[in-house]
């Protein structure tokens, strides 16, 4: 088994004997990263487009219902297929940060501004040789954003089903509706602008979504962007 980590230190370099070419992602993980990757796109536009109430694309009602549809099926994936994935494959445990996910958070952070060696960074992905597959873990950032992400999810999706049933009466089940309005009624009662929480978690994702972009494009990640497009990656082994 050998540990992969982009960012290797020159010594490490020196004692690379061979570069190796494996799989690091499956074509079906690909695909939903992609599809994941357009409908956020679409979701962000047209969430755009009602924030600033200019519309590039179709009318204000087209926008409204689209973008109501498009927040639908984000939540559906993140709610159930996404968590469904995570139980079926006995990754539930993983994926709620502990003391050392805190811990080893302190290290990478020192290892990103450069007091620690790159050498310290703690492995989360790892090549097993003898079984010709990668071990990935959570990394202790990404177990932190999943759960904020579906707590930011449940805040949005609760406050955009109220917004919309006042914008089309009648248009979701009552049942449905109502639940969602008790969801929100603390907001409510406390004069909480309930598009303004819609549109702060807007932009929570919004800018979420721009430094996973910005770290995707970083030199000693381009192997594993790479690997997203073409389910390929060189890993060195000494």
């Amino acid at each position: 088994m050998i540990e992969t980590n982009s960012d290797l230190t020159e010594e490490n370099l020196h004692k690379t004997v061979k570069n190796i070419v494996v799989e690091r992602y499956t074509r079906l993980e690909r695909l939903n990263h992609w599809i994941h990757v357009f409908i956020m796109l679409l979701f962000f536009f047209t969430g755009l487009e009602l924030f600033s109430n200019t519309y590039f694309v179709g009318t204000e009602y087209f926008t409204q219902i689209f973008h109501f549809a498009l927040g639908g099926t984000i939540a559906c994936w993140y709610l159930f297929f996404y968590m469904y994935f995570i139980f079926k494959y006995k990754k539930a445990k993983e994926i709620f940060p502990t003391y050392r996910d805190f811990r080893e958070l302190i290290i990478i952070l020192l290892c990103t501004i450069k007091i620690l060696p790159s050498s310290q960074y703690p492995q989360h992905a790892y090549y097993i040789i003898e079984e010709k597959r990668y071990g990935l873990k959570f990394h202790p950032a990404q177990k932190l954003l999943t759960l904020t992400n579906l707590i930011a999810i449940f805040i949005i999706g609760s406050t955009g089903i109220v917004m919309s049933e006042s914008l089309f009466p009648g248009y979701l089940p009552s049942l449905f509706t109502a639940l969602f309005t008790l969801i929100v009624a603390p907001l409510e009662l406390l004069t909480i602008d309930l598009q303004i929480v819609h549109r702060l978690v807007y932009l929570y994702f919004l800018l979420t979504t721009f430094v996973h972009f910005l770290l995707a494009i970083l030199p000693r990640n381009r192997n594993r962007l790479v690997g997203m497009i073409t389910g390929k990656e060189k890993i060195s082994i000494s």
